[in-house]
């Protein structure tokens, strides 16, 4: 079998700014017109080899055979590499020439491109802020923060549609529009809810910026309920250690441990039939001026 290729020169045309460039060449040509008989002696080899049984006897023998094969494998090889090698040459320089072309072409490109990209981005600033400014102007005039507007980086395209731009906008002013009206609501509900437990009402209208409307209304009663639970339970432990009060130098004493709680105050009590005269702490005058207001009874100051 003759491996050899055709040698024919070939030609190829490159244009650059309308001139023509030409460029010879001839196709790699390799005879090789032994291939057929070195094909069959392997061949053979391949045959006798594939069919051969390694034994103690000839264990000796079968590794020198395998050596050969080896050998021989490795010079086919050697002499591949060397005459693809020599072949390439031709090839490799080729390709370096055509690198050094095509790298002065593309630092001319790049050049050019970087002028089109600054271009580029400076025109979508101008549009950004163009764009920007609009929606400042829309939603001064429908009341709502224009910070709170999500930018889409679409509507910088050169083929983006103003009119598109503008309607997506307008969604979203619409959207915060309801929001606030909603907010509004719940801050009416909030306050109200605050009014009836008697708490201040500015931390549960803050909630309400983060947590749903019956989050922050559960949240309220179970603070209120804290609350009740905490003063009840300091009412008992106040009232139990009243108990214990006596009056020593116009001071409360505990007469358990003899420790000074505060001053001790007195009060005189006229009715039509007695006086009587009162004596406690001024949490226990407080507690007695209270539950007086919440009966109903008419309190004055008098002069001394």
């Amino acid at each position: 079998m003759n491996n050899a290729v055709n040698n024919s020169e070939k030609q190829e045309i490159i244009t650059l700014a309308d001139n023509d460039y030409g460029i010879a060449y001839h196709p790699a040509k390799i005879d090789f017109p032994e291939y057929e008989k070195l094909e069959a002696r392997v061949g053979a080899f391949n045959i006798q080899y594939t069919q051969y049984d390694v034994t103690t006897e000839n264990l000796k023998s079968a590794k020198e055979t395998r050596a050969q094969l080896n050998k021989l494998k490795k010079a086919l090889n050697d002499k591949k590499i060397a005459i693809v090698k020599d072949m390439d040459q031709p090839v490799d320089q080729f390709k370096s020439q055509i690198k050094k072309l095509t790298d002065q072409i593309d630092e001319a490109s790049t050049h050019i491109s970087n002028q089109i990209n600054e271009y580029e981005d400076n025109a979508k600033k101008q549009r950004e802020v163009r764009i920007r400014g609009e929606i400042d102007k829309w939603c001064q005039a429908a009341g709502v923060d224009p910070s709170q507007i999500i930018f889409n980086s679409k509507w910088l395209n050169k083929t983006a549609s103003f009119t598109a731009t503008e309607n997506e906008v307008a969604q979203q002013i619409n959207a915060l529009q309801q929001q606030q009206q909603q907010l509004a609501e719940n801050i009416k509900v909030v306050t109200a809810k605050a009014e009836q437990l008697k708490l201040p009402y500015q931390h549960w209208v803050e909630l309400l910026n983060n947590e749903p409307l019956s989050n922050v209304l559960l949240e309220m009663d179970n603070y209120a309920e804290d609350v009740k639970k905490a003063a009840e339970r300091d009412k008992k432990a106040k009232t139990e250690a009243n108990k214990n009060i006596v009056e020593q130098n116009g001071k409360a004493i505990d007469k358990n441990t003899g420790e000074i709680k505060e001053d001790y105050h007195t009060a005189l009590l006229v009715t039509r039939a007695t006086k009587i005269k009162l004596g406690g702490t001024q949490y226990q005058f407080n507690q007695l001026m209270k539950y007086l207001k919440d009966m109903g009874f008419k309190l004055e100051r008098v002069q001394g």
